[in-house]
């Protein structure tokens, strides 16, 4: 297994397990109190900047180039990996749309709360859908 495919699996591992807890911390609270209760947002903020801090940390300390010198195929893979995650995005943005255009449909407007939530949702799609990217382009290379 290549450096690279190592780190954006570990990087999927990481980044999976802290999405699933915070859709957890969702599943667990009542989302209308998102904007009166400091303690959950504060815990909705942290595993929010986690998934790219760890994303972050993984794919970038240490160096790659110092592990090993990266390759044609690594640049490859690296330049098609965002095409899975612009998919995964504009997946994720329609799903909320849907979702919350059926949900609220009676009521005319979507509660501001919401939009806090598209924007953390798509950042956290978009640092796992890069991952995961990286590592359909090795499974491709085969």
């Amino acid at each position: 297994m290549a450096p690279l495919q190592k780190r954006a699996l570990f990087s999927l591992l990481i980044g999976l397990a802290l999405a699933i807890i915070l859709i957890a911390v969702f599943v667990t609270r009542d989302i209308n109190t998102f904007d009166t209760d400091l303690g959950f947002r504060l815990i909705v903020y942290a595993l929010w900047i986690g998934v790219p801090v760890a994303y972050l940390i993984v794919m970038n300390l240490p160096p790659l180039k110092k592990l090993r010198q990266i390759d044609e195929r690594d640049k490859l893979i690296m330049e098609r990996a965002p095409r899975i995650q612009w998919l995964a995005v504009v997946f994720s943005l329609a799903a909320w749309i849907v979702v919350l255009t059926e949900s609220y449909w009676d009521q005319g407007q979507v509660p501001v709360v919401f939009l806090t939530l598209i924007f953390i949702s798509t950042l956290v799609v978009s640092t796992l859908a890069e991952s995961l990217g990286i590592l359909i382009g090795y499974w491709r290379m085969r």
